[in-house]
């Protein structure tokens, strides 16, 4: 059958025929099978300047402006054949895949709708946040394989940093593993690992390349931090970090990040946002998915941690149990967005065998109107019933105002102002100047805390 205006009746045809081959998938899948399995479920619409499809062998031909999609994936290409018996196209020149989050460009491309597996030749594109080409990728239900490949999250055609590796898999959202891995920067390969694992998750992906800084504190510093799997789904990873001032002081451990949980163990010392250490020796940390609640816009974060913990001549066990209720952030115009939250921590000291209950809130107002200035203003509440007695845990502002902004002047620089004034006391507690300095790939910051008179610099590769 043949129609050049994107043949109606062909796509109808090809819903059937492919929809008939998965219905029997349908009725065995699970309910609980994440959503790119279940993808093979949902009907396949082709669309294409000429279409031809044969009902007795299932072979298909589309050609110009070929767009085939299921759900949210999608390939698009000059000229797609493919079999709806078999649900496979398979596309000998280049073409666009696409997915959430995804979209890769290659060529000698196959796909499978059934099975929600393929493959693409001299791939390039963007997985998450990473650049990514390959000699070839293979794509799976939860997961794609890159062979002889390079990942960055440098942009320019010629990365600042990058990693290459005989193989790479990456599991969107979750993790990346990356075997016989080479760190880039430039052209110089500064060391290598047989096996490099790094977390995807948002909010603890730290950067696979060195970070260099400086703090009136600690000095100089250079860190860089590992990861690599172990058994199983456990990984060891570990921080390592030098300053001029104290020395060797890395942290070290195991990991395992399941669907619903994360699960870490940590031996070593740790500094705060005030410069203030603690040795942990060790210290176990459990950390619970997000929970959406029901049909609300909260969402329940619940987190429990015990070890036990040195500070001088303070040493004890600390067991620790917080819980915090998240609201959606709230639009209040098209520049201004409204953030609330609030939440409870039960703490347990062995040094002294105290209980602190600590209650909490957050408010927290940002605008941004326009693509140069961000500023934000807020208020923290923190209402401890005792004092802890290590002082990398205390609450140094229980009632905190805040405020700031960030202005980027150009395209390399930008300037930034931080204030906290301490509520109970009547006085600005902090005053922070930033000059950011964007070097291509990798960012610093500049800042001068003036109520300190010290100043803190932070060079590290940008996440985007």
């Amino acid at each position: 059958m043949y129609n050049k205006n994107k043949l109606l009746l062909g796509i109808l045809a090809l819903l059937l025929a492919f929809g008939s081959a998965a219905g029997g998938e349908a009725a065995a899948a699970k309910a609980d099978k994440p959503a790119a399995q279940t993808q093979a479920n949902l009907p396949i619409v082709i669309e294409a300047d000429k279409l031809y499809f044969s009902d007795l062998t299932g072979d298909l031909y589309a050609q110009g402006n070929v767009q085939v999609t299921q759900g949210e994936d999608k390939l698009l290409a000059a000229l797609v054949q493919g079999n709806t018996k078999q649900g496979e196209v398979w596309v000998d020149g280049q073409a666009t895949f696409l997915q959430p989050g995804t979209e890769l460009i290659g060529r000698k491309s196959r796909y499978n709708y059934q099975q929600h597996t393929g493959s693409i030749l001299k791939a390039s594109g963007i997985i998450g946040k990473d650049r990514v080409k390959a000699e070839n990728i293979n794509i799976l239900p939860d997961r794609y394989i890159l062979n002889d490949s390079t990942v960055t999250r440098c942009p320019a055609v010629v990365p600042d940093y990058h990693i290459s590796a005989r193989k790479i898999e990456i599991w969107p959202g979750e993790k990346m593993i990356v075997y016989d891995a080479k760190f880039w920067i430039k052209d110089k390969v500064i060391f290598s690992l047989p096996k490099y694992q790094k977390s995807l998750v948002n909010k603890e992906t730290t950067t696979e390349f060195p970070r260099v800084g400086y703090s009136s504190e600690n000095g100089f510093s250079i860190a860089q931090y590992l990861e690599t799997p172990v058994l199983g789904e456990v990984a060891a990873f570990a921080d390592l970090a030098y300053y001029s001032k104290r020395g060797f002081e890395p942290t070290y451990g195991l990991v395992t990040r399941q669907s619903g949980y994360t699960l870490q163990m940590t031996y070593g010392s740790e500094d705060n946002a005030d410069h203030e250490w603690v040795d942990k020796e060790p210290d176990f940390a459990l950390k619970f998915k997000p929970y959406r609640l029901g049909n609300t816009s909260l969402t329940a974060n619940f987190s429990a941690s015990a070890g036990k913990w040195s500070e001088g001549a303070v040493t004890g066990t600390r067991r620790s149990y917080n819980f915090y209720l998240a609201n959606d952030p709230i639009k209040l115009s098209d520049t201004l967005v409204l953030t609330l939250g609030g939440g409870y921590e039960k703490v347990f000291y062995g040094y002294n065998d105290t209980t602190n209950n600590i209650w909490r809130y957050d408010l927290k107002l940002t605008a941004k109107p326009n693509n140069r200035l961000e500023a934000w203003t807020g208020y923290s509440y923190n209402n401890q019933s005792s004092i802890s007695p290590y002082q990398y845990d205390r609450i140094d502002t229980p009632r905190e105002l805040y405020g700031g902004f960030m202005y980027r002047i150009d395209r390399m620089n930008g300037f930034g102002l931080k204030l906290s004034y301490d509520v109970d006391v009547d006085r600005v507690k902090d005053l922070d100047y930033t000059w950011r300095r964007n070097l291509h790939c990798w960012e610093a910051d500049i800042t001068y805390r003036a109520k300190r008179d010290q100043f803190n610099i932070k060079v590290s590769a940008v996440q985007w």
